[in-house]
């Protein structure tokens, strides 16, 4: 028994040592509807609903969630408490624009905010990618004003590179 245990843990340390995933990757595992291509230096991981990505510098962060349309309310809730325990406030009225991209409609949300350094841009893009289930992929994207035009040009290609199951 002790030697499993000390096995699962020696496991868990060199999992824990290795780089984190970039490339393409699936969202999600249990529900593959879409896969994001990961810039080769950004780094990415899996998370409990979809991806979490952000870049070397870490000035751009990206969330790709799979969730169900009943889920909206409890998940902006969480990532309310998510940007208020990073000391990111909301200090404008959200604009939403619509569009329709490829055969699916795409919901585009800015936020104005400001955190401890400044300015922080926090966008949501809200992707039916058509699927039976209903579920919708919800991107949640926090990034400081340089990081925004920084990593624009790789942002765009991120999205752009977007592939539908």
């Amino acid at each position: 028994m002790l030697s499993n245990m000390i096995r699962a843990f020696t496991v868990a340390a060199v999992m824990a040592a290795m780089p984190a995933l970039a490339g393409p990757l699936t969202l999600t595992a249990t529900d593959p509807v879409a896969t994001v291509t990961i810039p080769e230096e950004w780094s990415g991981k899996t998370i409990a609903r979809g991806l979490e990505i952000k870049t070397p510098d870490e000035e751009v962060y990206l969330w790709f969630e799979l969730i169900a349309p009943g889920e909206m309310d409890s998940v902006q809730k969480e990532h309310d408490r998510y940007f208020q325990k990073e000391g990111v406030m909301v200090t404008g009225a959200s604009e939403t624009k619509k569009s329709e991209i490829n055969g699916r409609a795409w919901s585009f949300t800015e936020l104005a905010a400001t955190n401890k350094d400044g300015p922080s841009i926090i966008r949501y893009v809200a992707i039916n990618p058509n699927v039976a289930s209903g579920k919708i992929i919800l991107m949640t994207y926090w990034a400081s004003p340089d990081g925004d035009k920084t990593h624009d040009a790789a942002m765009s290609k991120l999205i752009d590179g977007i592939s539908f199951k």
